[in-house]
């Protein structure tokens, strides 16, 4: 069991960097909630303009796993989210800069679906790298 939840967080998260927006949500249950440590929470509707977004701006997004954790029902890691600035993300015109984001993740894992994400990352996000100036409120979600 735990190595296939330790696969369906690989293909989650694959998917999500792809800005596959159907894949990622086949890895999910129906009530899925992602957890920032704001105590702030997103459903997989809230995810979608941002996996866009991201698809369109960094199309070469990629999450390396570093390690990973599992025990029978969560699924713990470390990873690192890299990307190239190429199109227009928000009001920033493409850059090329290389963006960087460490994170770590626990995904609760329900009846073979992630049901449940805790997110904390390191550092700026992608818009703070490429502009210099820290992400509007509205864009907290969106990196």
């Amino acid at each position: 069991m735990t190595q296939s939840n330790i696969e369906l967080l690989r293909r989650a998260w694959a998917a999500y960097s792809r800005g596959d927006e159907d894949a990622f949500a086949a890895c999910l249950t129906d009530d899925w909630r992602e957890y920032s440590p704001d105590g702030g929470s997103a459903t997989l509707e809230d995810e979608r303009p941002t996996m866009v977004l991201h698809r369109l701006a960094f199309p070469d997004k990629h999450t390396e796993f570093h390690r990973i954790v599992a025990d029978e029902d969560t699924v713990a890691c470390y990873c690192t989210v890299t990307a190239t600035h190429t199109g227009k993300y928000l009001d920033a015109e493409p850059t090329g800069a290389r963006v960087v984001v460490h994170e770590m993740m626990f995904n609760s894992v329900r009846a073979g679906r992630i049901a449940e994400t805790w997110a904390m990352t390191a550092g700026p996000g992608f818009y703070e790298q490429i502009t210099g100036r820290e992400a509007p409120e509205a864009l907290d979600n969106l990196g």
